[in-house]
């Protein structure tokens, strides 16, 4: 028999019982009890929380002030301390992470639509993106991951695992990364994060390497990434969706007042606190139910979230990393490394047929991964497109999760937001077909798209899977994104400062450009050109635009060039 099916039943215990969490395999958290900590040792620390408070709710009460469709990209280092082989988590998990923090921050998750109906118009895409470093705070390159082999055991919440003096890996500049701890905790912690407010050098967020992205070594009812969803909320500044309370406050407009956390999967409704007919929304991310049963942050709490990004946030500062963005830019396209993707096993099911454009392919098994690169087609940026494929079977029709993705971006890697472009499942031979829209913003030139057919829903664009194929195919996007030139206007040669800025932003050109060649145009946060700003080849005059992030495009006859700034 191909799949054997295991019985799980599970008790959902409280806190109080005898049993530890980590024997009762229920979400144990500790971001709170890591803020009073830091609260006791830091007086002053209240007041900048409370100060954060303030510009939250300022920007919550301003609609005008609000990123409306603007993605913020935050780049992602991950310190991985490992004592065992199992804690040395692989490449492909670690990217898998960022998958899920893509899809769970965007709204691209697959299982959204599992959210009720009462709460389906409150689940919001909160505009995030996550993109594993590409350059160290000194301007070298670096693949987003350090790893070290450490003597201990388990660690505990006294953040030892953040600094080199206590065994563990020092903090990147926490005002452009965010950094990821990957560990053994105690107690039964699966994680916990440090909010808005506290110290650099403690700046981020921890996670149990058995809790960490999606298969791998990661252990059920935590392996679908959903605790770091949960721990990077609290280090945008979402508390817990009962408040920490019997009926606590959230500080969330949306989100109903419940009385303590859920844990496992409870059944819809689960009413208390005299929360109405809907009762808790304990599919929240912010709740402790399990991986495979959250799914949804809501319209609030996105507005909470991207208040930090704002004029006069916690964490604006990420708007001007270059910390996503290769060393020099690359002005001159190169082929990208992709990660391998195999089923072990075509025993029972292939990819039988792929049609998009003029790929048009017939096939039967490919001993799990075919390469099809040298087949390709060509889309138009802002074009809307219909791929078909099907499944083949040596015998029964099982359950197959279909994952098609393109590399838009032309970064080696399928976990940008928006590279998702198909995600469904079905237990027929029949042709499936899925229409997705090529983003306007997508890079010209030659890139790949991937199709996973997989039995498990957990499977990704890397690494090996059970039973099932891969194939790759090659993508020609027309009418896009120009790849020549670097990608930030800094790493071309231009110095721009200050930023933030309050009436005039200083852009120095590069001594081999032509002054009288540079272009500059400002865009707000919805892509709107600002007309009210004036450029006179070196200084920009941003007095008359009003308080937020925006994108400066600088063209000078070679190439051109992106930069965000602020204006504060």
């Amino acid at each position: 028999m191909k799949k054997t099916i295991y019985s799980l039943a599970l008790a959902c215990l409280g806190l109080g019982a005898s049993l530890t969490a980590e024997a009762q395999k229920v979400r144990q958290c500790s971001t709170m009890e890591n803020l009073a900590q830091q609260l006791a040792a830091d007086p002053a620390m209240a007041q900048r929380l409370a100060a954060i408070e303030g510009q939250t709710q300022n920007f919550i009460a301003n609609p005008v002030a609000q990123r409306t469709s603007a993605v913020v990209t935050i780049p992602v280092v991950v310190h991985v301390l490992y004592n065992t082989t199992a804690q040395n988590i692989s490449d492909a998990q670690i990217q898998s992470q960022i998958a899920v923090l893509n899809e769970d921050f965007n709204k691209l998750n697959a299982d959204a639509s599992k959210t009720p109906s009462a709460f389906a118009g409150l689940a919001a895409n909160v505009g995030i993106q996550f993109v594993l470093a590409k350059q160290t705070p000194a301007g070298a390159s670096t693949t987003g991951i350090e790893r070290k082999s450490v003597t201990t055991t388990s660690w505990g919440t006294d953040d030892k695992m953040k600094s080199t003096a206590t065994g563990g890996l020092n903090a990147w500049d926490a005002t452009k990364y965010l950094n990821l701890w990957v560990c053994n905790l105690s107690g039964g912690v699966l994680g916990y994060a440090q909010f808005p407010g506290g110290a650099a050098s403690t700046d981020g967020v921890v996670i149990l390497s058995s809790a960490f992205g999606r298969g791998g070594s990661s252990s059920a009812p935590f392996n679908l990434g959903r605790t770091a969803t949960h721990e990077v909320g609290h280090w945008l500044n979402l508390r817990h969706i009962w408040g920490d309370a019997n009926c606590g406050n959230d500080l969330v407009s949306d989100t109903p007042t419940q009385q303590t956390s859920n844990y496992g999967c409870p059944s819809f409704p689960h009413v208390t606190c005299s929360n109405g007919s809907n009762g808790d929304m304990f599919m929240n991310y912010m709740d402790y139910v399990d991986d495979a049963c959250m799914y949804m942050f809501s319209n609030g709490q996105s507005a909470r979230m991207n208040a930090l990004f704002a004029a006069g946030g916690a964490r604006v500062g990420l708007t001007t990393s270059n910390g996503g963005t290769a060393p020099g830019g690359g002005t001159t396209p190169t082929t990208p490394t992709y990660c391998a993707s195999k089923g072990t096993s075509v025993s029972y099911e292939w990819i039988d047929l792929v049609q998009l454009g003029s790929i048009s392919r017939t096939s039967g098994a490919n001993a799990g991964y075919y390469d099809g690169t040298a087949l390709g087609t060509t889309v138009t940026a802002g074009s809307s497109q219909t791929i078909s494929y099907s499944a083949g079977y040596a015998s029964t029709a099982y359950t197959e999760y279909w994952k098609v993705y393109i590399d838009y971006n032309q970064d080696g890697d399928f976990i940008d937001s928006g590279e998702l472009v198909a995600s469904r499942s079905s237990a027929s031979a029949s042709t499936l077909t899925s229409t997705f829209t090529v983003p306007t913003t997508a890079k010209s030139g030659k890139t790949r798209m991937r199709i996973v057919m997989s039995d498990a829903s957990a499977t990704t664009s890397c690494g090996s899977y059970s039973y099932g194929e891969t194939e790759d195919y090659s993508i020609t996007i027309s009418g896009g994104v120009a790849r020549q030139g670097v990608a930030t206007a800094e790493s071309a040669g231009y110095r721009i400062y200050p930023n933030p800025a309050t009436d005039v932003l200083n852009i120095e050109v590069p001594s081999a450009i032509d002054n009288k060649a540079v272009q500059v145009t400002v865009y707000d946060v919805r892509g709107a050109q600002m007309k009210q700003v004036s450029f006179d080849g070196n200084l920009l005059n941003v007095g008359n635009l009003a308080k937020g992030v925006y994108t400066l495009r600088i063209a000078d006859g070679q190439q051109v060039t992106h930069q965000r700034f602020v204006k504060e």
